[in-house]
């Protein structure tokens, strides 16, 4: 069977030639304080892109040669490491580092990076007025202009989520970049309102004649991926592959991972990396399976290989997007 729609296709990010679907394993000090140890571990398995943070670029804790290391690399602004809201990690709560972090020590960080390598840069988020968003995030892009830019939308200072249908009042502004990113938790209070807000957002898009890739941040995990892409978007990116242990149906913390296949000897860190190695490799192969998918249309194809797709496009179908039998 084939299912095809306007929502779930193959994007290109024009200026690196590259194609979605795209999925990003993120980097990041924060709940992650042994980043530098996990970087060299992975850093030779990652399937050509990640995401790293300037602020940790900036503490040394990732290198600033590491857009060599990689075919592309997000980069992203660093605000996610400092801000002053706490991040549930597991059962973890992770705090941000008292670390004062400026957009002036991001542009010098943003600085550092090599030109020659494959970059997609963020900009310095902050909530406020979208216009004030849209000016600010122009003359970082304009400071950076060997780098792809990636506008992440943040919500305004009365707002806790991203209001997206008023959106379409700036359309010709966000015109002038390359990706629109809203993280995941900010486009909606549940995970239906969340695939309608991304449903909304391509059709904005759609609307203003702009196939441009729409970036989820926070969102990673498989059964996000694949409702999300049914909705229209393109690329993800997210932590949760160092938190939990992925499976083609469902995920579970990693501790619980012990019980399978004979691991329970395993000492906790050895169980750690070969689950994010197992991860890794699921990523690749998710990725692999949607851009398939986008060239041939073959939802049976791609239940078989992660059975949570047939869920995801019913959700998908629900949110509103545009998907035929």
């Amino acid at each position: 069977m084939q299912i095809e729609g306007q929502h779930a296709q193959s994007r290109r990010v024009h200026e690196l030639e590259v194609h979605t679907p795209l999925i990003v394993p993120s980097f990041s000090s924060r709940g992650f304080p042994e980043l530098s140890h996990i970087w060299e571990e992975f850093r030779h398995k990652l399937y050509g892109v990640c995401l790293v943070s300037a602020f940790d670029i900036a503490g040394g804790r990732i290198p600033a040669d590491a857009a060599n290391m990689v075919n592309v690399i997000v980069l992203d602004s660093g605000v996610y490491e400092t801000k002053d809201v706490s991040v549930v990690s597991g059962d973890k709560l992770t705090h941000s580092s008292p670390a004062r972090w400026t957009r002036k020590q991001y542009h010098e960080a943003v600085g550092s990076i090599s030109e020659g390598g494959n970059v997609i840069l963020v900009n310095f988020d902050q909530v406020g007025r979208l216009e004030d968003q849209i000016e600010s995030a122009s003359e970082d892009f304009y400071h950076a202009s060997h780098t792809v830019s990636d506008f992440l939308v943040k919500p305004t200072e009365q707002t806790a989520l991203v209001n997206v249908p008023k959106l379409s009042r700036h359309r010709e502004a966000l015109s002038q970049f390359s990706i629109i990113g809203i993280t995941a938790l900010e486009a909606g209070n549940s995970f239906l309102r969340r695939c309608s807000s991304l449903v909304m957002l391509r059709n904005l898009l759609n609307e203003a004649g702009l196939d441009t890739p729409i970036h989820v941040f926070g969102a990673i995990s498989p059964y996000e991926v694949l409702a999300y892409f049914f909705c229209g978007a393109d690329i993800f990116d997210g932590l949760n592959w160092l938190r939990f242990a992925f499976r083609s149906h469902a995920s579970m913390p990693i501790a619980e991972s012990a019980t399978e296949d004979m691991k329970w000897k395993l000492t906790d860190l050895d169980l750690r990396v070969e689950e994010w190695t197992r991860n890794l490799r699921l990523l690749y192969r998710l990725q692999e399976s949607l851009q398939r998918y986008a060239t041939n249309g073959d939802i049976d194809s791609l239940t078989k290989d992660f059975p949570i797709a047939q869920q995801s496009v019913r959700i998908a179908e629900i949110a509103g997007a545009e998907i035929r039998n």
